[in-house]
């Protein structure tokens, strides 16, 4: 690979990911002569990665998986790729990137950052076994990385107070960034009786879709012309997700529409009244959150981790208690109540947020800042060994 440009690669749990959370960045980067390398499983979007003019290295991951041999053999896999691209940095995301792609590049003598993208199952009592390696495995890493980026206050404090980082190597980013051009307020004409409530994400039970169906029977028992819809995909490699057969239950009792899945979330935000997303998963910052309110769309979610930065009570949407369905019934009751005024000014006044806090050419400043940093850094070690020799 041609080492004149700057050459970065990127490495994530799947494409998807990259795609949908990363690509406003790569585009950033690339504009500014730098090569960008993705390394990631093969799924639906690895082609679109291509179609932008992305060098795609494929990598296998197994990301439920315990197996020790398997894991090994992705270190392996690492260590080989990153020795035939040689970059200069490389930037992880998501559990086992940050763990097995850290040890990778040390042994490769790169230099890596990591991204941590949401805690997730990392502090359930269930998984105390593999929780307490996972972290010790993430304090070595952590150790070996140059920086670990959070998206959240939260995982960095409790990472710091765990000591799995030291506070001099924390940095916090303001979630991923959202594309205020691309995520804007489209005029769309609704219906003017019905109340449209949208839940939009990987259909997943820690992503609160039973209770928000239970809810939506609850509230559609109280109140007429309200209509409660559910978007997107079933990962059936997850043992936390929602079966199809569950799905096509509560639709045969009216209860909720199925949508389906989609590539592009704003024409259903542009239909809906207000994104309802009930999540007790430890998110890094919720990216549909982030999504709703840069389209002027209302939100209610719970009062935790990755969902309550998006979310100031009572001004751009509500906050519920997690797992709690009765503050979730209040909350849609409270939204029900609201004018169409009102309603209008909390979708604008979620706009304004995302512009003030979450946009991202703020993410990007931070991402130039850390590469300059640690370029220079390798830079200077480079020419210092070159005198010494």
């Amino acid at each position: 690979m041609n080492q004149q440009k700057k050459v970065i690669a990127l490495v994530a749990n799947t494409s998807w990911s990259i795609y949908n959370f990363r690509l406003g960045l790569i585009r950033h980067l690339k504009n500014q002569g730098i090569e960008i390398v993705v390394i990631a499983p093969k799924d639906a979007f690895t082609a679109k990665l291509v179609a932008e003019g992305i060098e795609f290295y494929e990598i296998e991951i197994s990301n439920y998986g315990t197996n020790p041999v398997v894991e090994l053999g992705l270190i392996r896999n690492l260590v080989r790729l990153y020795k035939e691209i040689n970059p200069q940095l490389i930037f992880h995301y998501t559990i086992k990137p940050n763990i097995y792609g850290t040890l990778a590049a040390r042994y490769c003598g790169i230099p890596s950052v990591i991204i941590t993208t949401g805690l997730g199952h990392l502090f359930e009592f269930k998984n105390r076994i593999v929780s307490t390696i996972t972290l010790f495995l993430y304090r070595i890493s952590c150790t070996f990385s140059k920086k670990t980026l959070f998206l959240n206050s939260n995982d960095l404090d409790v990472f710091v107070y765990k000591k799995v980082v030291k506070k001099s190597k924390a940095i916090l980013l303001r979630g991923e960034g959202i594309d205020l051009d691309w995520f804007s307020p489209k005029k769309v004409q609704k219906h003017p009786r019905k109340t449209i409530f949208l839940f939009a994400g990987r259909l997943l039970i820690d992503k609160g879709v039973n209770e928000y169906v239970e809810a939506a029977q609850k509230i559609r028992a109280q109140y007429k012309d309200v209509e409660f819809q559910i978007l997107g995909f079933v990962d059936q490699s997850n043992p936390n997700s929602i079966a199809y057969q569950q799905i096509i239950e509560w639709q045969h009792k009216k209860i909720i529409s199925y949508l389906g899945e989609t590539s592009d979330v704003r024409p259903y935000l542009a239909k809906c009244d207000c994104l309802v997303f009930p999540s007790y998963y430890r998110e890094g910052v919720s990216r549909i959150l982030m999504e709703a309110s840069a389209m002027e769309c209302p939100i209610i979610t719970t009062d935790n981790v990755g969902c309550r930065e998006v979310v100031d009570d009572g001004i751009n949407g509500f906050l519920v208690i997690p797992k709690d369905v009765s503050s979730l019934v209040e909350a849609i009751g409270k939204f029900l109540n609201l004018c169409i005024e009102d309603r209008q000014l909390m979708g604008k006044l979620g706009r304004s947020k995302m512009n003030r806090e979450f946009d991202q050419e703020i993410v990007f400043r931070q991402y130039d800042e850390i590469i300059s940093s640690l370029l220079e850094i390798k830079q200077g070690k480079k020419q210092q060994t070159l005198q010494n020799n």
